[in-house]
Parts: C-alpha cells; structure tokens; sequence
C-alpha cells in the first residue's frame, strides 16, 4: 500500500474510532454508571471526555506547526489506547473518569491531525474530498455507536467496548506503519504552557458550569463555576496577548478570513448537537415516543451530515465557497422550520425531514468554512489555524446543547399540578421558540456573510 493510501487509511479509521468513542459512551453510561458506583460523576462521563477533547484540539494545533504532525499522530492514538485500557479496567467511576480525561487528550489529538494531514498532503478539491470522507466518520459513528454499544453492553459487557477500542486503535497504527514523516522546523520555540493551562481552565470551568446548572439543586455552584470561567477567560486573553509564539494568536479573533468562518461553524456544530438533545426529549414527552421510536426519528441527522460533507466538494465546483456556505445555511434553516409543521404524532414525519434538512446544512456549513480557513492561512500556519477552527466547532459541540437545552428547560418549567397535555403543550411551545431563535441568528448570520471578503473560488 502507498504511503498517501497508508496515511488515508489511518486516518479514517482513527477518526472513526474517536467518533465512535464519543457517541458509544452516552448509550452505555448507565450500565458502567450501575456497575461502578458513584452516580454524582456520572454527567463528566460525557463532559470530561470533550473538555479533554477541546483543550488538546489547539494544542496538538500548534505542536504541528513545529513538530512533524505524523509522529504527534502516532501519540495521539497511543495516548487515547492507553486511556481506553484505563476505562475498561476501571474498578471506580473515579478510575473510569481518569481513563475518559485520558481518552480525550488522545481524541482532540486525533480529530485535529486527521484534518491537518489531510490539509497538507491534499489541495484544491481533492482536499475538501478527503476531509468530507472524514466526516462521514462522524455519521457512521453515530449511525453504528449507539445500537452495537447497546448491543455489546446487553450480552457482554460495556468492558467489551474498549477491547473493540483498543483493537481498531492498534489496527490503525499498524496500518499507518513507519511512515515518512514531514521534516520538522529548524527553529524551536517555547511551547506556551500558560496559555494552555488557562485554556483548560476555563473550558472545564464553563462545561461544569452548563452540567450543574441541569439540576435545580446545583444552581449556586454552577453561578459560581460561571464566574470562574469568565475571570479564567480574562486571564487567558491576557496570557496568550503577553506569549511570544501564543497557543491562540489574538489577532485571529479580528482577522475574518479565520475568525468568520471559526464562528459559523461553532454555530453549527451547537445547533446539530443541540437537536440530538432536545428532539429525543421533545418527542417522548410530547407524544410518548418509544426509545426505538426516537432513535430512529434522530437517525437521519449524523447520515445527512455525512452526506452534505461529501456535497460539498462537488458544491464549490459547481457554484462557490460563498454561494454554498448560504446554501448550508439555507438548508439548517428549512431544518429548524419543518417540525414546526408536526401538530400530532401521526405527522412526525415532518421532525424526520427536519433532521434530513438540518444535518446536510450543518454538513456543508463545516466543510466550507474548513475550507475557508485553510484557503486563507499560510502554510506555515496551517495547524494551529486547523486547530483554532476546531476549537471554535468543539465549545459549539460542547456548550451549544446546554445552552440551547437549557433554554427550553427554562421556558418549559411544567407546574406540578399541570395535566399531561399542558406539559406537552408548554414543552413544544419552547422547543418551537428556541427554534425561531435559532433560526433568527442563522439568517442574520448568512446576511453577514455576504459582506465577508473571501477567496470565491476554490484553489485548483
């Protein structure tokens, strides 16, 4: 196999395996959460494993605009195999959470370099091709993840699902083999641990913030953690603003070429991930949907956003980036409205369709504006914008659902003595005016990407 094949090959198998990772867990919790005890720690299952996954995403960023990025592959997949043998060992939940913080490091690394490789061994279109296949990871990941997780826990065990890690993590890194790796740079630079810790800082500061303020009886600790994720934040800006090579240049947040495109994938990546929580809650509270039943009414949203990734090559040929970022947009919009249409549970239909709408918008919406990005930057560059932008996608990825969640939480709020079909009324109330929200910023946003500068056409 030839080293470009070998490098493609590994990539999308890592990819799919930190994908999977990512989605296996949330259908297991409850049984490792039972066998293990300690249900308080039970959110950070989920909410440590994408702090680690945020952090780590600029930093192995910025590592491999200095350091060949093949090699930090190779670690990166290391590091999420030894913390996928520590979960899978795990006695304590403490032990298993130790091994999801670990399985995070390794997945920001990954997710991050699969882009970063493909960005700098791939041009023009061959290269939105390849990081569309790379996308598909995703919705296969979330098309697969949870039945086999279900699957496996039921007649195995949850243990089970990191041998299944740790064997397509070996797999992956025999494939890639002893590639030949890109010549590292002749200066060294120091790396820039403050602004890596403040990073760290706040991220998790925020995402505990969003877990707390899910119970009633936590609201004053998560004000609290809210508190302290903005004088973190403050304190990062000035880190990074004092740093002679920063983590994060500053200056990108006023540079449009990099920070425009940051924010409308950040919109989408908390629109996609907020669907995959309200929906499911919307359609079994509102008309009793089954398990089965609400599983595959959310089915269609990773398959379509498979699908737009891969749109989204042939898109840009055919008309340009500019034009196709608002066709993205388009479709996320007709997304959020069609369920609007769904008044009984004989017209869920319209929710499915919604799903088909909003998945292959978010789709196009990331690949262009990754497209943007790294059409803008210079080569020399390339990871640590690659890096910024993914930062951008995961806060979306992680804070987008609490925040959205939480709003239809707190215009819900069902009265104790309120009748089924009030609580159903009030939830769908909600869940629509969230939606128009939504919607509201989508279009406002699409308005002013039409006043943002960018390269029309793709580089051949």
């Amino acid at each position: 196999m030839k080293d470009l094949q070998r490098l493609t090959t590994s990539v999308m198998l890592a990819t799919f395996l930190a994908a999977w990772d990512s989605t296996v867990v949330g259908t297991i919790g409850p049984s490792i959460a039972k066998s293990l005890g300690g249900l308080a720690w039970y959110p950070w299952m989920l909410t440590g494993f994408m702090v680690m996954t945020t952090v780590f995403t600029p930093i192995t960023g910025y590592l491999s605009d200095y350091q060949p990025p093949e090699i930090l592959y190779q670690w990166s997949i290391g590091i999420f195999l030894v913390g996928s043998l520590t979960s899978g060992t795990a006695l304590s939940m403490g032990w298993f959470i130790v091994g999801r913080l670990i399985q995070g490091a390794g997945a920001g690394g990954i997710l991050t370099l699969g882009l970063i490789l493909m960005g700098r061994h791939f041009q023009g279109s061959e290269r939105i091709q390849m990081q569309g296949r790379l996308s598909t990871m995703w919705g296969l990941a979330g098309l697969l993840g949870p039945t086999l997780g279900g699957i496996t826990a039921q007649w195995l065990s949850w243990r089970g699902l990191f041998a299944v890690n740790i064997i397509l993590g070996v797999l992956a890194l025999i494939v890639l083999g002893s590639l030949r790796s890109s010549p590292p740079r002749t200066t060294s630079v120091p790396f820039d641990a403050p602004g890596a810790l403040w990073l760290a800082g706040w991220l998790s500061a925020a995402a505990s913030a969003v877990t707390a303020w899910q119970h009633a009886s936590f609201h004053l600790l998560g004000s609290g953690l809210l508190v302290a994720a903005l004088g973190m934040f403050v304190l990062w800006i000035h880190a990074e603003r004092r740093a002679a090579h920063p983590l994060i240049p500053m200056t990108w947040l006023f540079e449009k070429p990099v920070s425009w495109p940051s924010l409308l994938a950040l919109v989408a990546s908390g629109s996609l991930y907020a669907a995959v929580l309200i929906v499911p809650l919307w359609l079994s509270m509102t008309w009793r949907f089954s398990p089965e039943a609400v599983g595959l009414a959310i089915l269609p949203l990773p398959v379509a956003w498979a699908v737009g990734s891969l749109m989204t090559s042939p898109l840009i040929h055919r008309l340009h980036i500019a034009a196709t970022l608002r066709l993205g947009f388009l479709g996320m919009m007709i997304g959020l409205v069609l369920p609007d249409l769904a008044t009984s549970a004989g017209q869920w239909p319209w929710i499915v369709l919604g799903n088909i709408f909003l998945g292959l918008g978010v789709g196009v919406v990331i690949m262009t504006t990754l497209t943007m990005v790294q059409l803008a930057i210079a080569p020399d560059s390339l990871g640590r914008a690659t890096g910024f932008y993914n930062l951008a996608r995961n806060i979306g990825n992680t804070l987008g659902p609490g925040l959205l969640g939480g709003l239809v939480f707190l215009m819900w709020q069902p009265l104790k003595r309120s009748s089924l079909a009030i609580k159903a009324l009030r939830l769908t109330t909600a869940v629509h005016d969230v939606n128009a929200a939504l919607i509201l910023l989508i279009a406002a946003l699409t308005l002013l990407s039409l006043k943002t500068t960018t390269n029309p056409h793709l580089a051949k």
